[in-house]
């Protein structure tokens, strides 16, 4: 072999080297983060955000797991097994209760709805007409406390509908086999439900996603926070400017039809922006306003088992 050859193969073997170490210094530059998500609609962003590889883009490994509901989530945070969360209000105020300054809310992530439907061959057209009969939720959560909200406006006393107290994953079939009269439902069910039984709305309310970090993790990762942060945003933008790969994904995750993902995306006013710079996800006025009074509801309601400031909640 020539030595100008011989030279030139040291050249891209030091090369090689160079950009295999530059690549691994930057994989152990990227913190570790552990996001969990639920099984609503407001699982679709950390969906994507792990199917679609960007996290990544902004120096973070992460690692995601889905849960059926609020509250394992809030366990997994308070057992420091999970970093950050995207969940709604309810759960994150009661172990804030439990565990003072142990989270904080750092993003706004739009919304979805839950419902209230009866079959499709019930008379019921209001609130008022389901007055002594059986309705199926989730006791405690943002739905309950939504109804419970509706019912002080209206007048009405909680005590005249019959309450039964069921797990998410099992109010589709209660509405199915008639255990019920109605059912309070967030989405994707609540399309569902109405595609393949005709039921009909009888009142609907926005389902407000939130994402939150451990304080412990805000503390010691600022950056990566500020870095998952980003990363949502990137997120809601794939979700907007690539609806059906978006909606495939979840989908696919939640065995769904992606026709029904797609079409929902229309209730979250973040999916119909047209350029990044248009997503606004960050704490600010509005969203603390909200949070604010989401708190006040759910304390008076006896929903949050104890007072709690909301400025503590945030940044």
């Amino acid at each position: 072999m020539s030595r100008p050859l011989s030279r030139a193969l040291r050249a891209l073997a030091l090369g090689l080297a160079g950009a295999l170490a530059l690549h691994g210094s930057a994989l152990a530059d990227n913190t570790k983060i552990r996001i969990g998500y639920p099984s609503g609609m407001n699982g679709q962003v950390p969906v994507v955000l792990e199917k679609a590889g960007l996290a990544g883009k902004h120096h973070l490994d992460a690692e995601f797991t889905g849960f059926q509901f609020g509250p394992p989530l809030m366990e997994g945070l308070a057992s420091g097994q999970l970093d950050a969360v995207v969940t709604s209000f309810i759960p994150p105020f009661n172990l804030a209760v439990k565990s003072p300054e142990s989270i904080k809310f750092v993003a706004s992530l739009g919304q979805s709805t839950h419902s209230l439907l009866v079959p499709k061959d019930s008379t019921a057209k209001t609130i008022e007409d389901l007055k002594g009969k059986k309705i199926g939720l989730s006791l405690n959560t943002e739905s309950h406390l939504d109804l419970l909200l509706l019912l002080k406006e209206k007048g009405i006393d909680k005590g005249a509908f019959q309450y039964v107290n069921l797990q998410p994953n099992e109010l589709p079939g209660a509405f199915e086999t008639g255990l019920v009269d109605a059912v309070l439902i967030r989405q994707p069910q609540t399309q569902r439900l109405e595609k393949s039984l005709g039921a009909k709305r009888v009142h609907t309310w926005p389902f407000y996603f939130t994402a939150l970090v451990r304080a412990e993790y805000l503390a010691s990762h600022p950056d990566a926070v500020k870095n998952f942060i980003e990363a949502l945003k990137d997120a809601v933008f794939h979700i907007a400017s690539n609806p059906d790969e978006s909606a495939t994904w979840f989908a696919e995750a939640q065995r769904l039809n992606p026709d029904v993902v797609k079409s929902l995306s229309g209730e979250n006013p973040l999916y119909g922006v047209k350029t990044r710079e248009e997503i606004k996800i960050d704490v600010d006025d509005a969203f603390k306003k909200l949070l604010a009074d989401r708190l006040e509801a759910g304390t008076s309601f006896g929903f949050v088992k104890g007072k709690l400031d909301p400025a503590t909640l945030v940044p």
